[in-house]
């Protein structure tokens, strides 16, 4: 895998907690360009990411439709898209999807404000790039 498809599945892996198969750019992230990433800006693409997934627009990501992305991201996301199926259907609605820990999140917002200022942001990015 190249670096740049690495580091977007590494960036789709820490906000979703599950892949979708779309480069990953934090600049997105940050909507209103204030250098920082809010709780509600991560949660918007990380349903941008769900919707990307859900490729006929049915609000669930089927099992098909789960192989199309767990084909496009690192072995350790193909395994997070299987747990995130929390009721063991074979499908994973928008509601389990949204439901899985946004540990990624979590960690870089070191003050817990629920903002990724722009310091955590560089954190962030940083460790993007060591991967």
């Amino acid at each position: 895998m190249n670096r740049s498809a690495y580091l977007a599945c590494a960036a789709l892996l820490l906000f979703a907690g599950s892949a979708a198969a779309q480069e990953f750019d934090l600049n997105r992230v940050d909507a209103n360009n204030d250098g920082a990433i809010t709780r509600s800006e991560a949660e918007a693409a990380r349903a941008a990411m769900f919707n990307r997934a859900d490729l006929n627009h049915d609000g669930l990501i089927s099992a098909s439709e789960r192989e199309a992305v767990a084909e496009r991201i690192a072995q350790r996301g193909q395994r997070r898209v299987l747990r995130a199926d929390a009721n063991g259907d074979g499908a994973i609605s928008r509601d389990e999807f949204m439901r899985r820990p946004f540990r990624g999140f979590d960690h870089f917002d070191a003050n817990h404000d629920g903002v990724l200022s722009a310091n955590e942001t560089a954190a962030l990015r940083a460790r993007l790039e060591q991967r």
